[in-house]
């Protein structure tokens, strides 16, 4: 389900053409790892991710992205205007809040956003403004557009062979964090809205 969703985010919510520029939010997370790296795969020019820690950014270059960085070292705008300085075609928003309006700062004109998550909001103790800047998508005529993985069920098709083909080819990683025993579970639940988990946060029973 994460990497469906991650190839439908990158190639038909996001419309990723050949020699274009990707930014990924929550980018070390089951979703977010996979989309840099089908984003790489398909021909973008440069792929940007940001994540919560040193170790995750780390992480990202191993997979292949060109740049990330950590959005607790310093305002979200700054560090993804220095990580994409010609601007973004494609973003996939994981996080909402102050990267969706980082992201339409640096979007290029007729670029799109694919509004997957918001998980800088779900644990909000109140409603949170929307973006200060969101009138930018009218200028530069943008496409924001959400999406369930759920009405996508007919490229799953698509995907399999296609990941299939990466994945006997040695050109995709994955990797998971295991948490051992059913009483751990909200543990685990809660330590995947932290951003505790690189890949996929899995509950072994």
């Amino acid at each position: 389900m994460p990497g469906l969703t991650a190839y439908v985010g990158i190639l038909d919510i996001g419309a990723m053409r050949p020699g274009e520029a990707v930014f990924v939010s929550a980018a070390a997370g089951a979703v977010g790892s996979l989309a840099g790296q089908i984003a790489k795969l398909r021909g973008a020019s440069r792929v940007v991710g940001s994540a919560g820690s040193a170790a995750k950014v780390e992480y990202l270059t191993k997979l292949g992205y060109d740049a990330a960085f950590n959005y607790h070292d310093a305002p979200v705008r700054d560090q993804l205007k220095a990580a994409a300085p010609d601007g973004i075609d494609v973003y996939l928003d994981n996080v909402g809040g102050d990267h969706l309006e980082a992201a339409l700062s640096r979007m290029r004109p007729f670029g799109r956003i694919a509004l997957c998550g918001a998980i800088s909001m779900y644990n909000a103790g109140r409603q949170a403004p929307g973006p200060a800047n969101l009138p930018l998508a009218i200028g530069k005529q943008l496409t924001l557009r959400g999406y369930l993985v759920g009405s996508h069920e007919d490229r799953r098709p698509d995907f399999l062979a296609e990941m299939a083909q990466w994945l006997r080819a040695g050109r995709i990683r994955f990797d998971e964090t295991v948490v051992d025993g059913i009483a751990h579970a909200p543990d685990a639940f809660l330590g995947l809205l932290r951003g505790d988990n690189t890949g996929k946060m899995l509950v072994r029973l």
